[in-house]
């Protein structure tokens, strides 16, 4: 009996689900949760938070519901940060990652069936390089091999696949915990395609939480003088009524002496995140715009989604109301451990495939103006698995070396815009003194299904390659640095 597994590795909740026997369920990841959170659905989900406890790390709810210093969102900070600090240890954001997929790994040998060695994970649609990257590393260092990463939009629409008619197309609003991606996919003789996607890295519940805690705080003279602790045991309390008011009008939150209750309504919520859910506006329109035609599903995934405001909002813009068939919460996951159905032969009626939410390039010289600009290789939408080559010279003849840069972004915004990453960079001696004529160098990228780059600059007159690389999974790590991230994670118990 074969199984196949997907995880959602979630910004602030993550879930893991499998396939066995044509059969999707999600695993329960912990044995205890407080009451008053597993009402609200959370029973199958493992809080993606992280801390240290005299020597020993701590994970899932008892990590989250521990004031004081505590990792969260660790995902979110595989896009940006190189170590975390929990508890004054200080942990390689890769370690952090790792030890949060090898509890869930090792919760499996728990509940028994077949270990898990290898999913499909997933990652947000606008994932760039590093972070996918460095998701795939912390899966390798926790034991676990990478099927395919793929995008979270197009692992739920999996979830939802045998709804769903051929040539139908769906739209995924995917509002999490740390990210919110729009993506537009078209089911073609069993496959899902995808037509147009575009997120915003930092937008999810973390930030709705914020803006709630922003708005209350007035409300509240005496947060003035609250500790740290008791600032975040609030905070903690207000995160739950948030969801509690997904289905109450009205809800007390306790405060942190814990007798005195404040009462917050619904829509005092609405109010406070409305300029956060306006924009989502953005997104939803450049998709619509992007790949237009008739919405015929429209899925909503995300502990953020479930909030009504948000449902009447893009069912109002995209003109069809949501499917309810799977919980928002699961469904990503569901839809992983079908992709690793897929991969792994055992799920036949479904296939899928995934393509770039950013553009590729490098960094060439503009003819007509002389500025630097953002010469596209692999464009956005292009599907994976992709590969491209392009010739390119140096600025002037004799050149004694050149720079290769390789961007991951938006082409159409400034080369220096936040939106343009630079994965990776080389300066490369050129074996001689040539002229322009002679002196051409011919640049690949090739992706693979996971989204992951292989760079190839060769010297075009003589065919030696300059540079030959992969960036991913070390994700810009050294071997000695690799095995000293696999010391750090096998040394935590």
């Amino acid at each position: 009996m074969t199984s196949a597994y997907g995880i959602d590795f979630g910004t602030t909740n993550s879930v893991l689900a499998r396939v066995t026997d044509g059969r999707v369920e999600t695993l329960p990841l912990v044995d205890e949760i407080p009451a008053a959170w597993a009402d609200l659905g959370f029973d199958r989900v493992l809080p993606s938070a992280f801390t240290v406890d005299n020597g020993a790390p701590v994970f899932g709810w008892p990590a989250k519901t521990r004031t004081g210093r505590r990792v969260e969102a660790v995902k979110r900070l595989l896009a940006t940060d190189d170590v975390v600090e929990a508890d004054g240890v200080t942990v390689p954001v890769e370690v952090a990652g790792a030890l949060l997929l090898r509890q869930v790994r090792r919760r499996v040998d728990q509940l028994g069936g077949e270990p898990l060695t290898r999913a499909v994970v997933t990652i947000p649609a606008n994932s760039r390089g590093l972070a996918r990257a460095r998701t795939k590393l912390a899966a390798d260092l926790a034991g676990i091999e990478v099927l395919a990463l793929i995008n979270e939009p197009t692992a739920a629409a999996l979830a939802h696949a045998r709804a769903i008619a051929a040539d139908q197309r769906v739209l995924v609003f995917d509002w999490g915990g740390g990210t919110l991606d729009v993506t537009v996919l078209q089911a073609v003789e069993g496959s899902f395609i995808e037509r147009s996607s575009m997120g915003i890295q930092r937008l999810g519940g973390l930030d709705l939480d914020a803006a709630l805690l922003a708005a209350v705080e007035p409300y509240v003279p005496a947060a003035a003088g609250w500790s740290p602790e008791e600032r975040d045991l609030f905070r903690l309390n207000l995160e739950l009524g948030k969801i509690q008011l997904s289905t109450e009008k009205a809800v007390d939150v306790l405060l942190p002496d814990g007798k005195v209750a404040l009462n917050v309504a619904r829509n005092f919520l609405e109010n406070a995140i409305a300029p956060l859910l306006e924009r989502a506006r953005e997104p939803l329109e450049v998709c619509l715009r992007e790949s237009p035609g008739r919405i015929d599903h429209l899925v909503m995934v995300g502990g953020s989604s479930r909030m009504p405001a948000v449902q009447r909002f893009v069912a109002g813009i995209v003109g069809v109301d949501p499917n309810t068939e799977i919980d928002p919460m699961t469904a990503i996951a569901e839809g992983a451990a079908i992709a690793a159905g897929v991969l792994q032969g055992t799920v036949t009626d479904v296939d899928f495939h995934v393509g770039a939410e950013h553009a590729l390039g490098t960094v060439a010289r503009d003819d007509v103006t002389g500025e630097s600009r953002f010469s596209v290789l692999i464009g956005r939408n292009t599907k994976y698995p992709a590969r491209t080559t392009q010739v390119y010279t140096p600025v002037q003849d004799f050149q004694e070396e050149i720079a290769v840069l390789v961007v991951e972004g938006h082409p159409d915004k400034p080369l220096d815009h936040e939106d343009n990453v630079l994965l990776a960079d080389w300066l490369i001696p050129l074996p001689e003194k040539r002229p322009l004529a002679d002196s051409a160098v011919e640049i690949t990228y090739e992706y693979d299904v996971d989204g992951i780059l292989h760079v190839v600059v060769r010297d075009l007159a003589t065919g030696q390659a300059f540079v030959d690389e992969q960036l991913a999974p070390g994700a810009g790590r050294d071997s000695a640095e690799l095995d000293d991230l696999r010391r750090q994670v096998s040394s935590w118990v």
